[in-house]
């Protein structure tokens, strides 16, 4: 496989060429600015965006039936299938929601860090497949997942504290008014900024990384040694997901807890 093959483009080559070449007649961007230089146009991240999205439901259907068993998801399955994935998948992340923000918005929220959390690995993985490309090695699919995040944390703190929340931009109140403000709210919203660029940054670098690393290896010797490079691969995918996933907890848990009086 050429550089950018995949098996789509193997598959049914002349259907993907048309796809890409009406879409890049209207999707395709013509400005440059720094890091942003010229790219090659593709939409193999769509595909593999859409085919995690398609794995997840599928998770999410088979872990619902189980839950219509005589036990009702009380007892784990003892078979390890689709159900069981997503019962351990789900259970750590609320874990880790219940430890940051307290069982009650960890049920409020786990939809959405139950979701994110299974996407983003069920993209990461892809890039362990021969001939396919993982979603989240191009800054699209994370700036996406990024700005949700900080639009669900940012209103979330809002809706609870309502101007208690934007208050602290303000930062500490000396004698009944927060006459630091200039510079609080400068860094506070850079801040703030800096949370989806840093969450779409880190993810991006360290799958193109492991993408890179696991495509060269298995090019230059197709067999066995590769293996480690899989494993390693593995633990990177889940590792990145968790990160991107805490962080988006604590960030969530930060916005909502009890404002101070500032």
């Amino acid at each position: 496989m050429g550089d950018h093959d995949t098996w789509y483009t193997l598959l049914m080559p002349e259907f993907w060429h048309q796809l890409e070449h009406n879409a890049a007649e209207h999707l395709a961007r013509e400005w440059k600015w720094m890091m942003f230089g010229e790219t090659h146009f593709t939409l193999v991240h769509v595909a593999g965006a859409i085919l995690a999205f398609i794995f997840a439901v599928l998770f999410a259907m088979r872990y619902r039936a189980s839950l219509k068993g005589d036990t009702q998801g009380i007892v784990p399955e003892r078979s390890f299938g689709m159900a069981a994935i997503t019962d351990r998948f789900v259970g750590a992340v609320f874990s880790l929601s219940t430890d940051v923000m307290g069982e009650e918005d960890a049920k409020r929220y786990l939809p959405l860090t139950g979701t994110l959390a299974i996407f983003i690995f069920l993209c990461n993985i892809q890039g362990l497949i021969p001939g396919f490309v993982p979603p989240t090695d191009t800054f699209k699919t994370n700036l996406l997942l990024a700005l949700l995040v900080f639009l669900v944390y940012n209103i979330s703190g809002i809706y609870r504290n309502g101007l208690s929340y934007l208050a602290h931009f303000l930062g500490p109140k000396i004698g009944g008014f927060p006459w630091l403000f200039p510079l609080f709210l400068v860094i506070e919203i850079v801040s703030h900024i800096a949370r989806p660029v840093s969450l779409t940054l880190r993810l991006t670098g360290n799958m193109i990384a492991d993408h890179k690393v696991v495509a060269v290896v298995a090019l230059i010797v197709p067999l066995l040694v590769p293996l480690p490079f899989l494993l390693l691969g593995t633990v990177v995918s889940i590792v990145q997901t968790l990160v991107f996933t805490l962080l988006s907890i604590i960030y969530i848990g930060l916005a909502i807890e009890h404002a101070e009086d500032h």
